[in-house]
């Protein structure tokens, strides 16, 4: 399983733990019970093979075993530039050093330590930033300090121009976090279909979105992953039972000025982040100024607890009633939630399509049917999503890797 490949990825301060927090069992439905449209099946294909290829496999040396508590991860990446996070005991002179494929020298950008909750005394979060980059390409970098190289060469692709005429493809999951068998069994998954950016609706890290959780159960699972692409998560509710999301929004590093909600752009989509955790009246009206800045075609806003949903929580229609006047104003063609632990599909809403999907691995719980429903199944699962010029295709995949659904989107 590709999942086993974290002994490569960690380093050896944080792999016992990881290996033990696996051992939780948490049992949901792998396999979907239903199926939808699946007249438009997804491609096939890794998401980082191309980037293994051109830079290699970016394993840690000797010498960064010693030293790295978490191995480089890729943040808030554009067409022009991008900011690499790791966590290290000895961070002085630690840089990142930039080059081509072909092994060209670039760029070194300098380590900065930035003062924030970390696991073990000892720990420092490392941040990293670089500029100058050109869109949709290819580059290599390599954590290194005084002594030497502390990884391999990694690669990634920076993001598309914004008239690429390029699909975008992002994979997206949500309350995946418990670290047990389920979030293991789709995580291998993960590997089977291409995409560029990875987003998720909220509760990364059971039960509590402590540090320590956020250690194991996101980093322990996805390192390999977020070594090579831009990860933009939102937050939820069970992030929120610790110091009000603060190791959340330590371990990452966001757009805007507050890491709560935030937008950002990728080729020709342009994404738009809520915390469903905080003052909706303040978000509904920053959404409303950000989306009518934006000039891209296609708009997704995705978060954490559903405006519709027939799932345990159930439909948050104060949240309904604050957003659903700015997406439809706006021409917002897709907005993605998670809260309750299954898929549903969403009959489209005045033009707006809706999805709940919470099923990125801490079990499932029964869905029902609702007079907005067109399909609901309690299955694990993630959605690969593809943005063309004047269509958008989502694809739903169960733990198997089987496609179950599928919906298309048209541009509005």
């Amino acid at each position: 399983m590709k999942y086993q490949m974290i002994e490569r990825y960690v380093g050896a301060g944080s792999l016992a733990v990881a290996l033990v927090a696996c051992t939780t069992n948490q049992s949901g439905h792998v396999d979907s019970t239903k199926t939808g449209d699946i007249t438009n099946p997804v491609e096939r294909g890794s998401p980082i093979d191309a980037l293994e290829s051109a830079c290699g496999a970016g394993g840690i040396t000797v010498a960064g075993a010693a030293v790295l508590h978490r191995k480089p991860y890729l943040q808030q990446v554009t067409d022009s530039s991008a900011t690499i996070g790791w966590i290290s005991t000895t961070p002085a002179g630690e840089r990142v050093d930039v080059s081509r494929p072909d092994g060209t020298s670039l760029e070194t950008a300098t380590g900065d330590r930035e003062t924030v909750t970390v696991r073990s005394a000892g720990d420092n979060q490392m941040w990293a930033h670089i500029e100058g980059l050109q869109p949709a390409t290819i580059y290599c970098y390599t954590l290194a300090d005084a002594s030497g190289a502390l990884t391999g060469r990694i690669g990634f692709r920076t993001a598309p121009a914004e008239d690429s005429t390029a699909p975008v493809r992002f994979l997206v999951f949500g309350d995946s976090g418990g670290g047990g068998d389920d979030q293991r069994t789709l995580a291998d998954q993960m590997y089977e279909v291409p995409y560029d950016l990875m987003i998720h609706t909220g509760d990364l890290a059971y039960t509590d979105g402590t540090i320590s959780q956020l250690e194991d159960n996101v980093f322990g699972f996805y390192a390999p992953l977020f070594q090579h692409l831009s990860f933009f998560p939102a937050p939820g509710n069970h992030e929120y039972n610790t110091l009000s999301a603060a190791p959340f929004r330590a371990v990452f590093s966001l757009p805007g000025t507050n890491e709560r909600w935030y937008s950002y752009d990728w080729g020709r989509v342009h994404f738009a982040v809520l915390d469903t955790e905080s003052d909706y009246a303040t978000q509904a009206s920053w959404l409303d100024a950000d989306l009518a800045a934006t000039k891209r075609p296609w708009k997704v806003v995705y978060f954490h607890k559903p405006p519709y949903s027939s799932g345990q929580h159930g439909s948050d229609t104060s949240l309904r009633d604050a957003l659903s006047p700015v997406v439809e104003r706006h021409g917002v063609q897709l907005v993605l939630a998670g809260h309750d632990h299954d898929y549903e599909r969403v009959a489209p809403q005045r033009g707006v399509r809706y999805i709940v999907t919470g099923g990125g691995g801490v079990g499932t719980r029964p869905v029902g049917s609702s007079s907005f429903t067109e399909l609901s199944v309690d299955v694990i699962h993630f959605l690969q999503v593809e943005v063309g010029a004047d269509k958008l295709v989502v694809h739903a995949i169960d733990g198997s890797g089987t496609e179950f659904d599928s919906i298309v989107v048209p541009r509005v």
